[in-house]
């Protein structure tokens, strides 16, 4: 796989959100990242649909829409139910895991902090 043209990081925590983008822009992960602090920014980014997102990393627990909340809301659109997203999230409960298997499009369960390891489980040309 080769460097992706675009990736959204659904994360509403500010440090942890530059602390990704930084490792990502460091072993050139994506040309583009766009971060947004809940899932609604996100829906909202995705259904305007200036640009779409090679991939998708979203956060469980957020205010406002948490990640489920978006995982259903994106499932109902046709353009974006294929859409790879991958969970990135501080919840190690089974259930989570269990439960965003439900979601075809949960290409992964990701556990923070994020690592290159991580990142090159994704796409092995990184790093």
């Amino acid at each position: 796989m080769k460097q992706l043209s675009m990736v959204y990081l659904v994360e509403d925590d500010v440090i942890t959100t530059f602390l990704i983008k930084t490792l990502m822009e460091k072993f050139s992960f994506a040309d583009e990242i766009h971060g947004f602090q809940n899932g609604e920014e996100a829906l909202n980014a995705l259904l305007a649909g200036s640009a779409d997102p090679d991939m998708l990393f979203l956060d469980l627990n957020m205010p406002i829409m948490d990640g489920w909340e978006f995982l259903r809301a994106i499932s109902k659109h046709p353009k974006y139910a294929k859409l790879p997203i991958y969970i990135l999230t501080s919840s190690i409960d089974p259930t989570d895991k269990a439960r965003s298997e439900e979601f075809k499009n949960v290409k992964g369960y990701l556990v923070k902090p994020l690592s290159l390891k991580d990142l090159q489980s994704i796409n092995p040309a990184v790093g």
